[in-house]
């Protein structure tokens, strides 16, 4: 016990934050007009195509900084994202976490305040994150009436190429 306090007053000493201890992690927040999210940990490793995809669907940079460990809204599952602040000043409920292991991999969670945080295993290419992202944000809308349909290429639309954001 005498241990666990000593360190525990050590570590505020320092300045130390739990969430954030040995991190070493920055974040990018990316935000669209309906208030969903993308964040993208670590910022030093966004690659140029991730990068472009997600402002191409009308994503914007907001906000960065010092990445969080955190839970979903049930305790569930743990990842690296945004400060709770930082989502709540962007009133951000619903967003996606992607975690970039190396240039064209990446592994992508979902946090919805409904489902909490699910994290799936598996380690995805850009062309997975095209088809993948759109159906998600598609989900979160649901029933939304603020659902837009952007056609990707010209100003032609075609029934073959819509990109939901």
């Amino acid at each position: 016990m005498k241990r666990i306090l000593l360190l525990l007053a050590l570590f505020i000493l320092l300045g130390g934050n739990p969430a954030t201890a040995g991190s070493g992690y920055e974040y990018q927040l990316y935000k669209n007009s309906e208030d969903f999210g993308i964040v993208v940990f670590p910022k030093e490793k966004i690659f140029g195509d991730l990068n472009e995809y997600i402002e191409s669907i009308i994503f914007k940079k907001v906000e960065s900084g010092k990445a969080v460990m955190r839970s979903g809204s049930k305790g569930e599952n743990e990842t690296f994202m945004m400060p709770l602040e930082t989502q709540k000043k962007h009133a951000i409920e619903k967003f996606l976490v992607i975690q970039v292991l190396s240039q064209y991999e990446v592994m992508i969670g979902v946090y919805d305040p409904e489902w909490g945080l699910t994290l799936p295993s598996a380690i995805f290419g850009m062309e997975e994150v095209k088809k993948n992202i759109p159906k998600t944000l598609d989900v979160f809308r649901g029933d939304n009436p603020r659902k837009e349909i952007l056609w990707r290429g010209s100003s032609q639309s075609t029934a073959e190429n819509p990109v939901y954001f």
